[in-house]
């Protein structure tokens, strides 16, 4: 399977951006956060918790995110490789996010991946078609940020509520398949670099992050590893950031005949407003 909805650490970070309604005037209204965001990430490859989609391609990766008030708002986001190629791929999703504490946030996500025109393998179904077999399902996120606490630690626990996670060895049977992650934040002020390792597993999986070499779907790690980010400051009023992340999944791909475990991957951020 696939995929924030969150890339990749940097798309959940995006979508997680809970805006603040600006007052009229004060100098508060100059620091809110804006209640419309976009941008667009340039990745290669396109990594999801640790999950590889889907060949190597460099993946455009436009976002918008709206706060309603300083604790509701709503997102979209794509992916694709402008190519029809069987090895392309293409997503598009969206999100609304809750903001419970500065703390704990929650979110309720849709994922859509349909396969290109060349695909023969994958999924080609309608986008409101959640049945087993489909390129839908729905995901509800419990996500926790103890930075504003003075720790610089994330978490977040992840559920497939609804479409296509059946288990492998009983497709008529839900698998409500969870991801759990855990990452600390590292900032070097003075070079203006923030490290963040991470541990990700699959608590439960009914197959929808992979199966192992025998063929059975269960507890992995699938995405572990090492994320460097780095903002580089083009003008006075945009920067341009940019991170390298090391990443091993345990269930990998095969690629060759082989199984390959360990990943690099790479990507920038223009945002636009």
């Amino acid at each position: 399977m696939k995929k924030v909805v969150i890339i990749l650490a940097l798309v959940l970070t995006s979508t997680m951006t809970f805006a603040q309604d600006a007052p009229a005037t004060t100098t508060e209204a100059e620091e809110a956060e804006p209640k419309f965001t976009a941008a667009v990430d340039v990745v290669y490859p396109y990594l999801w918790r640790g999950v590889k989609y889907y060949g190597d391609l460099v993946a455009f990766q436009p976002y918008m995110n709206y706060a309603f008030t300083d604790k509701l708002s709503v997102g979209v986001w794509a992916t694709t490789n402008f190519s029809n190629a069987a090895d392309a791929y293409n997503e598009f999703d969206w999100n609304i996010s809750y903001q419970i504490s500065p703390v704990v946030g929650i979110m309720l996500s849709d994922y859509y991946w349909p396969a290109t025109k060349n695909n023969l393998d994958w999924e080609k179904s309608s986008y409101f078609d959640y049945s087993e077999g489909s390129a839908q399902t729905l995901e509800f996120s419990v996500l926790f940020d103890f930075s504003e606490k003075g720790v610089p630690l994330d978490f977040q626990w992840n559920t497939i509520i609804g479409g296509n996670d059946f288990k492998y060895d009983d497709p008529t049977k839900r698998a409500y398949s969870s991801y759990a992650e855990v990452g600390y934040t590292y900032s070097l002020e003075n070079a203006g670099i923030d490290f963040r390792p991470f541990v990700g597993a699959v608590v439960v999986n009914g197959g929808y992050y992979g199966v192992d070499a025998n063929d059975v779907a269960g507890f992995t790690f699938t995405n572990v590893g090492l994320n460097i980010a780095k903002e580089f400051k083009v003008s006075e009023n945009y920067a341009l950031p940019v991170f390298v992340r090391y990443t091993n999944n345990d269930y990998g791909v095969v690629e060759d005949t082989k199984t390959v475990r360990n990943f690099f991957s790479c990507g920038v951020t223009f945002n636009i407003k």
